[in-house]
């Protein structure tokens, strides 16, 4: 009898450690489902660009260029282009597909682009 309870008490030891790994295994996975904690190699870096107009290629002063996801923009993430049209875009992390909006006098541009550590765009309007 004393050898069977042994056997009986070291098998709930066992199930008992089984669940615990596999609820630590759940939570882990609830967590990056929902995006509490996220696992990736990303780095965030700042992103040139240049905005120049396609029909004769001089740069675009002036012009608003944002992220936007969706039909929601993110205005803390946006750029003015300088005389060069020539803009930076902080913070973004990469590598990374974002859609920009740009905004120019009467003209509005919305365009998907892949960024990575290096990027440099160019960008007709």
């Amino acid at each position: 009898m004393e050898k069977s309870w042994h056997v009986i008490k070291q098998n709930r030891k066992g199930w008992l450690a089984i669940t615990a790994i596999l609820f630590c295994f759940i939570t882990v996975y609830w967590l990056i489902k929902n995006h509490y904690l996220i696992m990736t190699a990303a780095s965030t870096t700042s992103v040139k660009g240049v905005l120049y107009k396609s029909a004769t290629g001089t740069p675009v002063e002036g012009a608003i260029v944002m992220i936007a996801e969706g039909s929601y923009e993110h205005p803390d993430i946006a750029a003015q282009t300088d005389s060069q049209g020539v803009f930076f875009l902080p913070n973004l992390q990469v590598p990374g597909t974002y859609t920009l909006l740009i905004n120019y006098s009467n003209e509005s541009k919305r365009l998907t682009v892949n960024i990575t550590k290096d990027s440099v765009l160019r960008i007709p309007l």
